[in-house]
């Protein structure tokens, strides 16, 4: 059988050419599923090329394609058995690609052979491989960049907010004599007392900041005593600073320049409790459990808090003495810091660049590889 292709072959080239057909290859493409092979070459001007295909192993292949690259299809075969002696024009020199595709779950194996028939003498040696070259695109971008070209001095006016005064004030929020009853009185041996934060205000020239608030409690007489021993103290210490900003034992305390007063060494005591709501208040005297923030138990008791700024807490009161009363003073005393501000104009200066907005044309190069005959 291929012996019979091959004269048929040779017969039809005597007759049609004058040129003898040149072998550029003969192959055996073998495909596997969704595989696809393919084979390059150059050819000249004014050839003849002449496809064969036969296949060897399965019915047919999907499809065979010969374009002209880089994208003109030439001939465009599906599911060929056999192909003989297919002949295509080259009009110019240049790539042709032969391209076998199989979509069959089997493999398949075809013999393929390619001829070219020069169009006369000058090309019979034409040489069929191909070489890659690179081919350089260039373009040009138009855009505007803006350039300096100095700065100028600009005369403007800044308003400044600055600090003018920074003073304290002490508030009294609380000073109460409280009776306590004792504990088998027919009353309750439980009080309490309310304090409210001072609410600050805050406006654009004046800030208030609550620093802390301090507190005494002392019972009875003796209580009373030392808080006045305790101010004796104060003033004496204070008429010995030049500097001292804080005028009571209170507000010694807020501050943190006073760590320790004096207290009472004899009298009765009493239990206190810093309670947060009202609900634990109610609580605290129904003698049910409750939540609070501080407590202690005294003849006299004194501290500072820098933790609770704002809102209202409340004191809670309690006398274990199972027949006498006692009188409770209690003073809470709050530290505020005022900011006063006045704002002042400044006349300044200041450099600002200059720029001019020049056209200017960018060249850009891209590079792509394509296939060229070697000749």
């Amino acid at each position: 059988m291929e012996l019979k292709l091959l004269f048929t072959f040779l017969f039809v080239f005597n007759f049609t050419s004058s040129q003898e057909p040149v072998l550029v290859t003969e192959s055996t493409i073998v495909l596997d599923l969704e595989q696809t092979k393919e084979l390059v070459f150059s050819f000249a001007e004014g050839d003849e090329i002449v496809f064969n295909m036969e296949m060897v192993k399965g019915k047919n292949i999907k499809e065979i394609e010969i374009t002209e690259e880089p994208s003109n299809s030439l001939f465009t075969e599906f599911k060929p058995e056999r192909i003989n002696n297919r002949k295509i024009q080259v009009r110019n020199k240049g790539i042709y690609k032969f391209r076998f595709y199989s979509s069959s779950i089997t493999r398949r194996v075809c013999k393929i052979s390619i001829y070219r028939i020069p169009a006369n003498v000058s090309t019979k040696n034409f040489n069929t491989n191909w070489k890659w070259e690179t081919v350089r695109d260039t373009s040009y971008t138009s855009y505007q960049e803006d350039s300096l070209v100095g700065y100028k001095t600009i005369k403007y006016q800044e308003m400044v907010r600055e600090l003018k005064e920074k003073k304290t004030e002490e508030i009294l929020l609380f000073e109460k004599s409280q009776k306590v009853h004792s504990f088998y009185n027919e009353n309750l041996s439980r009080t309490y007392l309310r304090v409210d934060l001072p609410v600050l205000n805050n406006i654009p020239l004046r800030e208030e900041s609550l620093i802390a608030w301090s507190y005494w409690i002392g019972v009875g007489q003796e209580g009373q005593e030392a808080y006045k021993e305790n101010l004796k103290s104060v003033s004496n210490l204070v008429s010995k600073m030049a500097n001292a900003y804080y005028k009571t034992p209170l507000a010694g305390l807020a501050v943190g320049a006073i760590s320790e007063l004096i207290i009472p060494q004899t009298g009765e005591d009493v239990e206190y409790y810093f309670i947060n709501d009202f609900q634990n208040v109610e609580n605290f005297l129904n003698k049910e459990q409750f939540y609070l923030f501080d407590q202690g138990k005294g003849r006299a008791a004194y501290g500072r808090n820098d933790k609770i700024k704002q809102g209202t807490f409340f004191i809670g009161l309690s006398n274990d003495n199972p027949l006498r009363g006692i009188e409770v003073d209690v003073k809470v005393l709050a530290l505020k810091e005022i900011k006063i501000y006045e704002n002042n104009t400044y006349n300044k200066e200041k450099e600002e660049p200059q720029f001019v907005t020049l056209n200017k044309t960018k060249m850009n190069i891209n590079e792509t590889k394509k296939r060229v005959p070697v000749e």
